[in-house]
């Protein structure tokens, strides 16, 4: 499989990073060729400009866009890895998404409507989060970001396979962190992947 893993975070000792890495342990274990985006890394502006949607209308879109829309058109499967401030995603990840899926490359209006340009591709989105999980849990929150993510990048037709969220990162003992990172091998042994793998 393809694998594309979109990684945002900027301390490099994060629970965060150490997640990017254990999944692309795992999902090449399980035989896939990853790919690594560090949006932060990539010094990537997030800032969608009117030139940019002009430049979608006219299909002359800028080269940093360009670079990112062929990792998305690569990839089979993408694994998101954020953590979660103020009830959403990091603003840069948010700008980088606001002009990587533009329209006209992940979604469009034809003569039937909508239409999903980003079909086939599946998705994991893992989160981490710095209070309790019962906070989230009582207060709706993880079923609402669930529910934007799936109107986010279901809208473009890719498909979320699982949306998990780690909690009370902040305090958590290193024996609770350790789970955290074993339990993505599970991502792996997934039927739903197996049957790509074969």
């Amino acid at each position: 499989m393809k694998h594309l893993i979109i990684y945002c975070h900027p301390n490099p000792a994060s629970l965060n990073h150490a997640i990017k890495d254990a999944v692309n342990y795992y999902a090449q274990t399980a035989g896939h060729e990853t790919r690594i985006r560090d949006v932060y890394a990539l010094n990537f502006n997030p800032v969608l400009t009117p030139e940019d949607i002009l430049s979608f209308k006219s299909g002359a879109v800028p080269e940093d866009i360009l670079v990112e829309q062929e990792y998305f058109l690569w990839a089979e499967l993408i694994t998101i890895v954020h953590p979660v401030w103020w009830t959403g995603m990091p603003a840069i990840l948010k700008g980088y998404f606001d002009r990587v899926l533009s329209y006209g490359f992940a979604y469009g209006y034809g003569a039937n409507g909508l239409e999903q340009m980003l079909k086939g591709k599946d998705l994991y989105l893992i989160n981490t989060v710095g209070s309790e999980e019962q906070n989230y849990v009582d207060k709706g929150i993880f079923d609402a970001m669930r529910t934007v993510a799936e109107n986010t990048f279901g809208f473009t037709g890719m498909r979320i396979l699982e949306h998990r969220f780690f909690s009370n990162v902040i305090t958590c003992d290193e024996e609770t962190r350790k789970g955290y990172l074993e339990s993505l091998e599970q991502l792996f042994e997934n039927e739903r992947c197996k049957v790509k793998l074969q």
